[in-house]
């Protein structure tokens, strides 16, 4: 399994690019619209990577933010949801967009995905509602220490992703407090 890529880029289209190694192996990997914008030909990066071995295919798909990796072998789990729906969800909606969409519920902000209709988007509200998106979200250490600890006193995530999301303290422990007092 390939799990990371580093070389040059030879060739860029929107959501592809040719990425040259050391050894002069070209490798070609589908990105989302949002890794596309960071990256330039010519750029030396490291790309991480998840393979997709198909019968017919051996497919590469890149990402530079692994909070953007992980919400996309998410969605490879969902029934119904394959590479070109996930990487269609991570060109269309930032990981922290999706993570709260899905937690808030938020069906109509799913729906702007190309290609997922009411149908879809309920499912994957449904089948991601537990994810731990706590763990890939972009909030910084001390939110998600506290949006942790909140959870396993038993707070459901919608509610502590709207709580913190008023909070000004930037201590976990402090947090925490400021937290609970809201929800009281």
């Amino acid at each position: 399994m390939i799990k990371a890529i580093e070389g040059i880029i030879t060739k860029k289209e929107p959501a592809f690019v040719w990425l040259k190694t050391a050894s002069g192996v070209s490798y070609g990997i589908f990105i989302s619209l949002f890794t596309s914008a960071s990256l330039n030909k010519g750029d030396k990066i490291e790309l991480m990577t998840t393979q997709i071995i198909r019968e017919d295919a051996n497919l590469l798909y890149g990402f530079t933010k692994e909070s953007e990796q992980k919400i996309f072998e998410m969605l490879l789990k969902v029934n119904g949801i394959g590479a070109s729906t996930a990487m269609a969800v991570c060109s269309s909606l930032s990981p922290d967009e999706f993570s709260k969409a899905v937690l808030n519920g938020d069906d109509a902000t799913i729906k702007r995905v190309p290609g997922i209709g009411p149908k879809t988007a309920r499912t994957l509200i449904a089948q991601l509602s537990d994810a731990k998106f706590g763990e890939i979200s972009e909030m910084p250490s001390y939110q998600n220490e506290a949006f942790m600890a909140l959870e396993s006193l038993g707070f459901k995530r919608d509610k502590i992703t709207k709580v913190l999301s008023e909070c000004k303290s930037e201590d976990t422990a402090l947090l925490i407090k400021e937290a609970l007092k809201k929800m009281a």
